[in-house]
């Protein structure tokens, strides 16, 4: 089994209507090589990556979901596992 190392987003979202229910979203499409790449372009990019979260988690999840927490994580993946092991993380953006 061929496993990666990989820097993502992942993103918590949860329902307004039932805050304890909560889903997790990652970025396989944008990857990093460290956590200031990462960091870098969500202090360039933060505030439209985060409409687009809300944008796709209302299509996907068809209920008004909100993000808990964006971290820029180091994450180990491999082609069995849809939900990656999280090593590390360093969370960008939290609700307060």
């Amino acid at each position: 089994m061929i496993k990666s190392i990989a820097i993502i987003f992942l993103v918590t979202l949860f329902n307004i209507e039932q805050p304890t229910k909560k889903e997790n979203l990652y970025s396989w499409q944008i990857t990093f090589n460290d956590f200031a790449q990462c960091e870098s372009f969500f202090n360039e990019y933060g505030d439209k990556l985060m409409n687009g979260v809300i944008d796709h988690a209302k299509r996907e999840y068809d209920k008004d979901m909100q993000i808990e927490y964006l971290s820029c994580a180091k994450v180990e993946i491999d082609a069995n596992n849809t939900h990656p092991i999280v090593l590390d993380q360093k969370v960008m953006y939290k609700i307060e």
